[in-house]
């Protein structure tokens, strides 16, 4: 439980920190790099690299990669969508995250953890659109268009500890023992 919270604080801390200092240049590379670092490093024990710095460098990476080309196909290819590209190109990310995730910290309950986290990912962007319009935090992260970083990073690394976290079989072991 308390891994679950740590990890989970670790992304929201991420949100905040993308959102004060992300601007429209390379500073949108601060996203992936410290969601990447946020999950790994609260569960650097969990890694299922024999060389853990390698799998660390391994999820900074593809999580760049991952950032990159959700943004190309978001911005290219589902535009024409309009709204809706946004919806889809938030859950892209997230499932995407979740497979790298997936590689170095495996989910327990692989199916499970990624409907949750599709289904947190969903929530990003209509909680980022209501926040926008009716402000209620004085807190320059969660007001303006930049809050669905915060909100992105807070949802899925809340889904993604779930997932990294998850008992395994715990009802069939129950039922074998009782």
């Amino acid at each position: 439980m308390i891994r679950k919270v740590m990890t989970w604080l670790c992304c929201i801390l991420t949100g905040f920190i993308s959102s004060v200092y992300i601007k429209w240049d390379w500073s949108f590379i601060l996203i992936p790099t410290l969601i990447s670092l946020a999950v790994s490093l609260s569960n650097f024990d969990k890694i299922s690299f024999p060389k853990k710095l390698i799998g660390i460098l391994l999820h900074w990476f593809l999580s760049i990669v991952i950032f990159i080309i959700t943004i190309a196909i978001t911005v290219f290819f589902l535009s024409p969508l309009g709204l809706y590209a946004m919806y889809v190109g938030t859950t892209l990310a997230a499932i995407l995250f979740s497979l790298n995730t997936n590689i170095i910290l495996p989910f327990p309950k692989f199916w499970l953890s990624m409907v949750v986290i599709f289904g947190l990912s969903v929530l990003v962007w209509p909680i980022a659109d209501y926040l926008h319009a009716h402000p209620i935090f004085k807190l320059v992260a969660l007001n303006g268009r930049e809050n669905i970083v915060t909100i992105w990073c807070s949802l899925v690394g809340f889904g993604a500890a779930l997932g990294i976290h998850a008992q395994k079989d715990n009802v069939i072991e129950f039922h074998k023992n009782g």
